[in-house]
């Protein structure tokens, strides 16, 4: 989601900077993270494979196609040139219904709250999945999952569209269909023990894609990002981490975003 929240917006500074130091202020910033970049060598393409055989939505990912999917546990914060306190796992597969996802991670201390479809998620600790189909095309989508398996899903048909309301409308035309089903190891909201971690496991129908042009075909590419939100009584502050090399702190920025490569099925 967007991080106004850490961040006042850029307009709010721009009146306190001489013209005079701005070229070098940027010089200084885009420096800065040349230099924190530089300290991650992350991979910025990856493979969805197609699917061998039939998934359960279950939560345990435990089908004999997960197996040949591709591990991505290249979570980190880029922007900063710094590694994720926890870890995660996360795969994707596609067939020709559906995009298949499945995350395993680490968490110490398990907090979520919101229960209703389209709240405010990304205030949980949370697993997020941003997909731009067309490189070519401003629109992308995001999905969200938390803890208490409650789900955010938005359209964006561009980051200049509107507000949050448009792009998360619920109307019959944007109904989106993802299934997904969470385990957890530990306690929710429990601050006094520590806990292991959770999973989600996870299925978007391709007819969720339409307003792109629906599914890919074998070769297609696709720029994404994993994303997460961790909020612990172990952080001063929430540990957000993504699989892509963001060199801003957003989630939305899709011109860092990996790329996806979807893949036939081996024989």
């Amino acid at each position: 989601m967007n991080f106004t929240i850490y961040a006042r917006p850029v307009d709010s500074y721009r009146a306190r900077v001489k013209p005079v130091l701005l070229p070098a202020l940027l010089l200084c910033l885009a420096a800065t993270i040349s230099q924190a970049a530089d300290r991650l060598a992350i991979p910025d393409s990856f493979e969805c494979p197609r699917a061998t055989g039939p998934v359960k939505i279950d939560g345990m990912a435990d089908e004999p196609a997960w197996a040949k999917a591709v591990v991505i546990e290249s979570f980190v914060a880029y922007w900063a040139g710094k590694a994720g306190r926890t870890k995660t796992k996360a795969r994707l597969m596609w067939d020709d219904e559906h995009l298949y996802f499945h995350a395993e991670m680490e968490d110490a201390d398990l907090y979520s709250d919101v229960r209703e479809t389209n709240g405010y998620i990304w205030e949980n600790d949370v697993f997020e999945l941003f997909f731009r189909p067309s490189e070519g095309a401003l629109a992308y989508y995001e999905f969200q999952v938390n803890p208490l398996n409650a789900q955010f899903h938005a359209f964006f048909p561009s980051r200049g569209a509107g507000s949050l309301r448009r792009a998360r409308s619920s109307g019959d035309d944007r109904a989106f269909q993802m299934k997904t089903a969470v385990m957890l190891r530990g306690t929710l909201n429990n601050w006094r023990d520590n806990d292991t971690g959770w999973s989600v496991e996870g299925r978007i129908p391709w007819k969720d894609f339409n307003r792109t042009g629906g599914a890919p075909k074998p070769g297609d590419t696709w720029r994404f990002a994993l994303c997460r939100y961790d909020y612990s009584k172990h952080f001063e502050s929430p540990d957000l981490t993504s699989c892509a090399p963001l060199t801003a702190v957003n989630y939305h920025r899709y011109e860092d975003y990996a790329r996806l490569k979807f893949v036939a099925a081996s024989r």
